[in-house]
């Protein structure tokens, strides 16, 4: 079960790419996603760190040319980067850097290192094995 209170912030010039990548993060069940097109929002939005964004899938194209601070966020996806050089600036906890658009494996990759599907409790009992227990003993 994905953590609904992650705040997802996409960056890229191209609307439909945004669309794209936001019904992307709505199948894997994330819906605090704010799309902005210019990387002056980005920095607009992230400006206070107190509260920083979780993650920040942004295309490598809107931040190539900009100076100013780095965006404050926990967690970032650069896609259609290049350079897949050691990024300049702060580090966040998680920098993913892809040469394309991310597509379904490649973000669910990605969401999963930042938000882990909660590992199962107990012991799981194959269907299979509960019937063959059920099964009285042969010649005892």
């Amino acid at each position: 079960m994905p953590n609904k209170a992650l705040t997802i912030l996409i960056a890229d010039d191209l609307h439909l790419q945004r669309l794209y990548i936001e019904k992307m993060l709505n199948q894997l069940g994330y819906y605090r996603i704010v799309p902005v097109q210019t990387f002056e929002e980005v920095q607009i939005l992230t400006a206070i760190p107190a509260d920083p964004f979780d993650v920040l899938i942004i295309n490598a194209g809107l931040a190539a040319h900009t100076s100013g601070p780095h965006p404050q966020v926990r967690h970032v996806l650069v896609y259609d980067n290049l350079d897949l050089a050691n990024p300049a600036g702060a580090m966040p906890t998680v920098a993913v850097r892809l040469p394309g658009v991310p597509d379904n494996v490649n973000l669910e990759h990605f969401m999963d290192i930042i938000d882990p599907p909660k590992a199962r409790t107990g012991l799981r009992v194959l269907p299979w094995l509960r019937a063959l227990s059920r099964q009285p003993l042969a010649g005892v």
